[in-house]
């Protein structure tokens, strides 16, 4: 009791210095409040917008939009290659996104060329791009409404011995984490790309939190030996390190006035700094270049969503007023749910139906060789149940490794992998060498996977990997 009292308000206090911090930045250094989008702009942003979201044209080549709405009436806004069941078996990859993007995140990696001959699909998370918000978006909610889509995408493209591998990144990332670890089924294959496994995020930072406990109780035993209160604060170090390095997260978490002012604040300047550092604008922390007027139009039609001019019915397809509701300010305050409102831990408790889909799901698939945890292998709380390829750009600055990547073998099966990409940052599929990696690993896992993963990357130094399983 007392320890929650605490926390919320050293999260409040932390999360308003951050704040306050996080202002004076775009007033004083950026000039953010007197600045405001020049003509060129605002029209380059209205052509980017009516190219990725006009529900009668192709937002990728090879493209097209389409909707599923689930039982509960959520319409979730995917693009696909394909529009028709097809006539003989094609592996699909589908792509999960995270915050603050959209199905665009994955635009590269669709056009790949080693790919095509497969069934592609990239989906807007709900409250995202196109697709509805949510009532909540709590796990049940959340985890619900993707998985509804997974299946319903396997029951419209995947024939039998097709296989299922699906991408993530960020927030899309912790969703497939979730998945792979509640609803393995799914898919043959879960690549997690920028995200943390939740559980043993949550289980390194306990087991560090009672380590350091127990050093202070000892020392108010033994009151003078001050090694044990210094090697406490040391135990803590990598928490205290991810804490500063999720200092926007507890911004967030404020009350939503002020996260929502956070993140609109001089012209969406902070989604704009996330669109330079997606973009790779920034080195050693400083901007080297802005972007042009194109460039800026670009990113933000790519992360925001329809405007209003695009959201109007075309033949069968429409965006709703869910997402007319939003338009208004780039969709950024439905985006920050997702951090408020417990996808991150919150339990989630299946629907019958997806219970059943899900059972259905395993009896089909009993033929098929797999890799996974065996009958007794279920692991540790939160530990995925399917093989899965997990990337990291080694300079990730959303994530302390030691938190993120410790013990993680136990949370993996059989035929799992970790890699660390060197030079790499946070948005690997828009990065360089980060993008190429991701391609290769889809290309990979949608094949036959008989030659180990790690010959792809024969001759490339900078990627290494960390665990094979």
């Amino acid at each position: 009791m007392l320890g929650d009292i605490a926390w919320r308000g050293f999260s409040l206090a932390f999360g308003l210095t951050n704040f306050l911090a996080l202002a004076g930045t775009a007033a004083f250094r950026d000039g953010a409040f007197t600045k405001r989008a020049s003509e060129e702009e605002k029209k380059e942003l209205a052509v980017a917008r009516k190219k990725y979201w006009s529900l009668d044209a192709e937002p990728i080549p090879g493209f097209t939009h389409e909707f599923f709405t689930t039982k509960n009436g959520v319409k979730i806004h995917y693009v696909v290659n394909s529009k028709t069941r097809p006539t003989e078996a094609r592996n699909v990859a589908i792509f999960i996104h995270g915050f603050p993007d959209s199905f665009m995140l994955w635009r590269q990696l669709l056009k790949a060329p080693g790919l095509q001959s497969c069934i592609l699909i990239a989906v807007d998370l709900p409250g995202y791009g196109g697709s509805d918000g949510l009532s909540q978006y709590s796990a049940n909610e959340m985890l619900e409404a993707v998985t509804a889509f997974i299946i319903e995408m396997r029951e419209k493209y995947v024939q039998e011995n097709a296989k299922v591998v699906i991408a993530s990144h960020d927030w899309g990332g912790i969703v497939a984490s979730r998945l792979a670890s509640e609803a393995k089924e799914l898919a043959d294959r879960w690549i997690i790309a920028g995200a943390v496994i939740p559980g043993l995020l949550l289980a390194n930072t306990k087991t560090l939190s009672a380590s350091s406990k127990q050093m202070l109780h000892t020392y108010l035993r033994h009151p003078f030996n001050f090694r044990l209160v210094k090697r406490a604060f040391a135990t803590l170090s990598p928490v205290f390190s991810q804490i500063s390095r999720s200092f926007y997260i507890f911004i967030f978490n404020l009350p939503k006035p002020i996260a929502n002012f956070a993140v609109r604040m001089g012209d969406y300047w902070f989604l704009r700094i996330l669109q330079n550092a997606a973009a790779g604008l920034y080195k050693n922390r400083k901007l080297v270049r802005k972007m042009s007027a194109s460039e800026s139009g670009d990113w933000m039609a790519m992360c925001s969503g329809p405007s209003v001019a695009e959201i109007q019915s075309t033949g069968d397809l429409a965006y709703s007023d869910s997402v007319r509701a939003r338009a208004s300010d780039y969709g950024a305050a439905e985006k920050l749910r997702i951090y408020r409102e417990g996808l991150f831990s919150t339990p989630w408790e299946k629907s019958l139906e997806t219970v059943i889909a899900l059972s259905d799901i395993a009896a089909s698939s009993t033929s098929k060789p797999t890799s996974g945890a065996g009958l007794f292998e279920e692991g540790p709380p939160g530990a995925l149940k399917a093989p899965a390829t997990i990337l990291y750009g080694k300079y990730d600055p959303a994530f302390e490794r030691r938190l993120a990547l410790d013990g993680v073998s136990d949370y993996l099966v059989k035929g799992s992998q970790v890699l660390i990409i060197d030079g790499a940052g946070h948005w690997l599929p828009h990065e360089g060498l980060g993008a190429k990696v991701l391609e290769d690993v889809v290309e990979w896992a949608i094949g036959d996977e008989k030659q180990p993963l790690k010959t792809r990357f024969d001759g490339l130094p900078d990627v290494k990997f960390t665990l094979e399983k």
